[in-house]
């Protein structure tokens, strides 16, 4: 059984690893810089846009706090936004609507050069500036149609995550996979829905309730809006999602191109974690009731294009989308990744229940997470102890070996101030 002093101090390296694992402030900025400009050129009054009140919010692991570091030197952040029209031409399909945000990029020079080709839903602007890491990551700018004063609701959701039905916050989306609908469709309310913004809320409320209390230690207007603020200290929730898809690109870094594309997506990652933790006000807690309760959340529904039973991850915000729908394509082995995945974790994760010494703990957390993210938290660890000792701050269990940070869970975490939304800067 692992000790009260071993938890504290594992506690302490599992945040610094999630933080170590976090974009850092300048990649943070980068990104930020990125996404007013292209909202600017977007929204501007010349823009082709313009007539249909064009409104660029971010989306994804961005604004819920869960993105990280790619394993790869020359990979690629991921950053996601949504550029929402208020309105269209009666006559417009989807494919009309793809197109014209499309052309509007394409008509700034900087974009066209770095846009990418199109992708199933989204334009994909891949930026490479000045060759610093810093700067290297992807946009996925994804077209969508409102019809609900959206704007509005979105302030009154992100200032306050209970009252403000998550119903309310879909959108309709393009999608050149779905024909002929793509090609004819004019009724957006016929369109594929989504609701990233009502994901966000969903998440961020289970991540937010610890113990059954509200902690408002996270902020979901700061991380959206004007523009996305960095913010450094995480929830447990959002600790043990970054922690996991950290762990999953390590697991399959050394796979073949085509096998890699099958491993776990992200989307179900961060859901099935969300569903699986009950409250926990610790990382490592956390991460062990995530671990082995996240298959409990994976359903088995039938499919009546497929006439069979499949695996189903529901969409929290929209129960008949399923996120594991590859899962069921021919030759597909995500199911099967996704299991072996869930193996490993348990495996790898069994030090966090056992009793540890920081060598055998820095060795195992290496094989799992990587070796300088690793190497550096001891580092950042060590010297915070040193810092904590010499202010006569820590405490010693000189038995087990262990010095740890007398205060340790969320006393990191710093409530943010919040302020009033607005979709464009």
């Amino acid at each position: 059984m692992i000790t009260t002093e071993q938890k504290t101090e594992l506690e302490d390296i599992l945040d610094a690893l999630g933080e170590n694992l976090s974009i850092n402030e300048a990649q943070h900025e980068a990104a930020v810089r990125s996404y007013k400009a292209v909202g600017n050129w977007l929204t501007n009054d010349e823009s082709k846009l313009s007539p249909y009140n064009p409104v660029i919010s971010p989306q994804g692991s961005f604004i819920i706090g869960t993105i990280i570091q790619t394993i790869d030197p020359d990979g690629d952040m991921d950053l996601d936004i949504v550029c929402e029209l208020n309105g269209k031409r009666q006559n417009w399909t989807q494919k009309d609507v793809k197109e014209i945000v499309g052309e509007q990029l394409i008509k700034h020079k900087k974009y066209e050069s770095i846009l990418d080709e199109e992708g199933r839903r989204c334009w994909t602007l891949k930026y490479r500036e000045n060759g610093s890491p810093n700067e290297r990551y992807h946009m996925d700018i994804l077209p969508a149609i409102n019809t609900n004063g959206h704007s509005v609701i979105l302030e009154k959701a992100y200032s306050n995550l209970k009252d403000q039905n998550i119903e309310d916050l879909v959108l309709s989306i393009t999608d050149n996979e779905r024909l002929p609908e793509y090609e004819i469709s004019t009724d957006p309310s016929e369109w594929l829905q989504s609701n990233p913004f009502g994901y966000a809320k969903w998440f961020m409320t289970i991540a937010d309730d610890i113990k059954g209390r509200r902690t408002k230690m996270f902020s979901l207007n700061e991380s959206v809006n004007p523009t996305p603020k960095y913010q450094k200290d995480r929830l447990p929730l959002q600790r043990a999602v970054q922690l996991l898809k950290r762990h999953r690109d390590i697991m399959f870094k050394d796979y073949n191109d085509d096998d890699k594309k099958e491993k776990p997506i992200s989307c179900i990652i961060t859901t099935l974690a969300a569903k699986a933790y009950d409250g926990e006000d610790n990382i490592t807690d956390a991460l062990l009731s995530i671990v082995y309760n996240m298959g409990n959340h994976i359903e088995e529904k039938y499919d009546y294009d497929l006439n069979r039973y499949v695996k189903w991850v529901s969409n929290p915000v929209n129960e008949t989308e399923n996120f594991a729908d590859r899962w069921t394509l021919p030759g597909s082995k995500r199911e099967a990744f996704f299991n072996d995945w869930l193996e490993q974790l348990k495996v790898d994760f069994g030090i966090f229940q056992s009793p540890f010494n920081r060598i055998n703990l820095s060795e195992s957390l290496k094989k799992s997470f990587g070796n300088e993210p690793v190497t550096k938290t001891f580092s950042d660890v060590g010297n915070r102890m040193r810092s904590l000792t010499e202010a006569g701050n820590n405490h010693v269990d000189r038995k087990a070996g262990v010095v740890g940070s007398a205060v340790a869970g969320l006393t990191n975490v710093v409530k943010v101030s919040a302020h009033n939304f607005h979709g464009n800067d």
